[in-house]
C-alpha cells in the first residue's frame, strides 16, 4: 500500500529478458527508500518487489501480465521513474490510499506549466469512467492527484510546482502513456452498490 507521494526519481539502468517477463535494474539512492529484500516499492505506480539492491540501485521483476496492463512494455534504458516506498504505520498519509495495481493506461493530451500552477489532461478508456468523480483522487504514474475537470474520456488535474520538480511530470510530452490507478475506496463502493450490498433496501456494509 502506498500514498501517492513520490519520494524520489529513479533511472532505468538495465533491462534483461526473463523466460516470462523482464528483470529491471533501477538506479537511485536506495537509502532514501529504507529498502530491504522483499519490500514493495511503487515504480511509476506499479507495486514492485525488491529482489536485490545495493547503495545505488535495486532490481525488480515484472511478469507478462504486468507488462500487458501497464506502460512497462515500452520501458527503455534511461527512462526516469517515480519511486515511493510502501506505507508504514508511521507514514504520514498526505495523498490517498494507492494499491499499486494499475487499472488502465492513459495518454497525455495536454501539459501546461503556468505560474504558479500547471495543468495536466489525460485521456482514458471510458470503461473506467465510473470510477472517477470531480474532486476525487487518482494516481497517475503513482502520483496522487485531484481531478479538477472530468468528462467521460478525459480528466484534468492542476499541478503545483513542487510536483513538477519532484516527479517525472517534468519529463512528460504530449502523447506519452501513463499508468492510471483509480481510487481504491471508490472501486469497492461502486461494486458494493452494483451487487446490492448498499442501496435503499439494504444499507449494511
Amino acid at each position: 500500500m502506498f500514498t501517492g507521494i513520490i519520494k524520489l526519481i529513479g533511472n532505468i539502468k538495465s533491462i534483461a529478458t526473463l523466460s516470462d517477463g523482464l528483470e529491471v535494474v533501477i538506479s537511485c539512492k536506495t537509502d532514501d527508500l529504507d529498502m530491504s529484500i522483499g519490500d514493495s516499492i511503487s515504480v511509476n505506480g506499479v507495486c514492485s518487489t525488491v529482489v536485490a539492491f545495493n547503495d545505488t540501485q535495486f532490481t525488480v521483476h515484472y511478469l507478462q501480465e504486468t507488462l500487458r496492463v501497464t506502460t512497462f512494455h515500452k520501458m527503455a534504458v534511461g527512462d526516469y521513474v517515480n519511486l515511493e516506498p510502501s506505507l508504514t504505520l508511521q507514514t504520514k498519509l498526505s495523498g490517498h490510499y494507492v494499491s499499486g495495481h494499475i487499472d488502465a493506461v492513459g495518454c497525455v493530451m495536454m501539459l501546461k506549466k503556468n505560474d504558479p500552477w500547471g495543468v495536466l489532461t489525460i485521456k482514458f478508456d471510458n470503461k473506467i469512467a465510473p470510477y472517477f468523480i470531480y474532486k476525487g483522487s487518482i494516481a497517475i504514474d503513482g502520483i496522487s492527484l485531484t481531478i479538477a475537470e472530468l468528462t467521460e474520456t478525459e480528466l484534468t488535474c492542476h499541478i503545483i510546482p513542487h510536483t513538477f520538480e519532484h516527479t517525472i511530470l517534468q519529463y512528460y510530452d504530449i502523447g506519452n502513456n501513463v499508468n492510471i490507478e483509480c481510487d481504491i475506496l471508490g472501486k469497492y463502493i461502486l461494486k458494493a452498490v452494483k451487487h446490492g450490498v448498499v442501496g435503499a433496501n439494504n444499507v449494511t456494509l
